[in-house]
């Protein structure tokens, strides 16, 4: 519960500064907003240049024929001179054409957010010198709504941060107002006025941001968790499910059936588990069949086995499954000696009387998914059957298989043929024993 409490607690933003508590989170979601503020950023430029070349081209046949007097709305058309328009929005169609080409560079691309905020400094300088160029009287008015636009953009449109983004808004502000003093004769009431204005926005903006960036931080938290959940998930359905498996029932849910030709059917069972059991405390009879089988599990997975199941001390392993093998008997053969030896060494260290019968046959079998709310891969056929057969009458620390399997190990392996054996259900068949070529 404290771990659960622990987790909670880091991964929930500060409530002013919006800082996660851990690190690998805060850069993790840095990198994921810097991507999509990047990306938003030059779909806003590219808007600007579409906005900025058309109105220079509407502007342009303004002059070319002469009618910007009559068409301007009678307000703004006084004193104020078509051309100088023109040339600015021409001028900010290039500026933002070079903006857009500076965001594919390296050093944007590396501090996204920097960049962009002192993109937005300039960009408010820039704008207030183009207000400038407009009647004194509507400058000093109403000049200052073209900055609330643009600290709108700054504080709710770029998906700026909000450290960044404050720095941003209140530096452009700095940035608009010192370019009007300097380029029109503004009086101190009318700079006053403006300040108020856009203090108060820079305040709201501040407030939008805030509760934008804590909704996207929380976002930004369920989808980790939501993926992390995902992702236990999937794992736990490769552990139950071999992975081929457990993608064609994702991709497919129903019944996932198959027969293959050829396989190697791999039982083995620790012999006198039940005295063992008898002297052992439920706890130390768990833990010792948990080192055994975990051994068993690393040998499958060194060798290319897929694991099928364990029942009590008993385990089942196949090759040639799920995915074919050409040499599914000598993996299985392989492995099947592996586990002789470390279960031998095994009772060395443990000192413990543990022994193995291991029994292997190949052949076609059917393989397939069972059960909806717990899932299990299984095998059946004859050659299962079989393989069963030959682990119950296999001698301890040997290797029994059929005569199918030792002919495909014959030449990698000594065999060594033990003679006739009855089988229940199919009589007096050849059995042989496997070891390792002298």
């Amino acid at each position: 519960m404290a771990r659960q409490t622990a987790h909670m607690k880091s991964s929930t933003p500060n409530r002013f500064s919006l800082l996660f508590q851990e690190p690998a989170l805060e850069q993790a979601y840095r990198d994921a907003e810097d991507v999509k503020a990047l990306r938003l950023m030059r779909i806003g430029l590219k808007v600007g240049v579409a906005v900025s070349v058309g109105a220079s081209a509407c502007l342009l046949a303004l002059l070319m024929a002469n009618l910007a007097q009559s068409v301007l709305p009678a307000g703004l058309s006084h004193g104020m001179a078509t051309r100088q328009v023109f040339l600015s929005m021409v001028t900010y169609a290039l500026g933002s054409a070079v903006c857009f080409g500076l965001t594919f560079t390296a050093n944007f691309k590396k501090h996204p957010q920097s960049a962009l905020s002192a993109l937005c400094v300039v960009a408010s300088a820039a704008l207030a010198y183009w207000v400038s160029t407009l009647p004194s009287d509507f400058v000093a008015q109403r000049g200052f709504m073209f900055l609330v636009v643009h600290l709108f953009t700054v504080y709710g449109l770029l998906r700026m941060r909000l450290l960044p983004a404050i720095a941003t808004g209140w530096l452009s502000m700095v940035a608009f107002l010192l370019v009007l003093r300097i380029t029109t004769d503004m009086d101190a009431a009318s700079v006053a006025r403006q300040l108020f204005w856009l203090v108060i926005c820079n305040i709201w903006g501040m407030f939008i941001c805030h509760q934008i960036e804590w909704a996207l931080r929380r976002e930004f938290v369920a989808g980790q968790e939501r993926d992390q959940a995902h992702a236990r998930a999937e794992k736990l359905l490769c552990n139950i499910l071999p992975a081929a498996i457990a993608n064609k029932l994702k991709a497919t849910p129903g019944t996932l059936a198959e027969q293959v030709e050829s396989a190697t059917v791999l039982f083995a069972d620790i012999v006198g588990f039940t005295q063992l059991a008898a002297r052992k405390s439920p706890v130390e009879l768990v833990a010792l069949l948990d080192q055994v089988f975990t051994q068993f599990d690393q040998l499958a997975l060194q060798h290319g086995l897929e694991k099928i199941k364990t029942i009590g001390d008993a385990y089942m392993a196949v090759a040639g499954l799920p995915e074919p093998q050409v040499d599914h008997a000598l993996r299985a053969a392989r492995m099947a000696l592996s586990m002789v030896e470390t279960v031998q060494r095994l009772a060395i260290e443990s000192g413990e009387d543990i022994r193995i019968r291991i029994g292997l046959n190949s052949g076609p079998v059917i393989a397939g998914v069972i059960g909806k709310s717990k899932f299990s891969y299984d095998l059946w056929g004859d050659t299962v059957n079989l393989a069963s057969r030959l682990e119950s009458l296999g001698e301890p620390g040997h290797v029994h298989c059929s005569a199918q399997t030792a002919t495909l190990v014959a030449s990698h392996m000594n065999v060594t043929a033990r003679g006739k054996v009855d089988v229940k259900g199919k009589g007096a068949i050849d059995a042989y024993y496997i070891s390792h070529p002298s």
